[in-house]
């Protein structure tokens, strides 16, 4: 149980994140990924993970997003940023700044193609690994790494006069 708890505290607040992607409801995505939870619990006995626990968790919760807007019938594209929380200690003028230039990047990662940009996301804010990546989207990590290449190409040619962002964005 203990192990299982801090599982939970461990992934549990990225998949909200990335269900709400696909969601665009808090509510809904934090259902979602505690339904998951749920049925990890129910069956973890007769669990049999053949890939690592993280991509088991990633792959899950995108199936259940997809399956209720399935069931919704609601389409809702995967461009939905996290809210960033404000530094109250910050000058003003700083904030207006990053937020002047948190919003050229998020234009910028909206512009992508959506594989592109849904690769990007899972990478930079997801912090997933190639291979996680290509697990939860059923592709080859050479096409994981393919599309990031390109995506940041893009995102260089878009913030050309902002070159230092591209410093944080090629970490990986």
């Amino acid at each position: 149980m203990e192990s299982f708890s801090s599982l939970f505290r461990l992934y549990y607040q990225p998949l909200c994140f990335f269900a709400l992607r696909y969601m665009r409801d808090v509510q809904d995505s934090e259902g979602i990924v505690q339904d998951v939870f749920v049925r990890l619990w129910m069956s973890r006995e007769t669990l049999d993970i053949r890939s690592s626990l993280r991509s088991y968790l990633y792959v899950s919760v995108r199936n259940a997003c997809l399956n209720q807007i399935k069931h919704d019938e609601f389409s809702a594209p995967l461009d939905e940023e996290q809210d960033r929380p404000d530094d109250a200690t910050a000058q003003p003028d700083h904030q207006l700044q990053s937020a002047e230039l948190a919003e050229a990047v998020e234009l910028a990662i909206k512009s992508l193609p959506p594989r592109s940009r849904q690769i990007l996301t899972m990478a930079k804010y997801d912090r997933l690994s190639y291979q996680e990546i290509a697990d939860v989207l059923h592709i080859s990590v050479n096409t994981v790494k393919t599309q990031l290449q390109r995506a940041v190409k893009s995102l260089g040619k878009t913030l050309k006069y902002l070159q230092f962002l591209l410093v944080f964005l090629r970490w990986w």
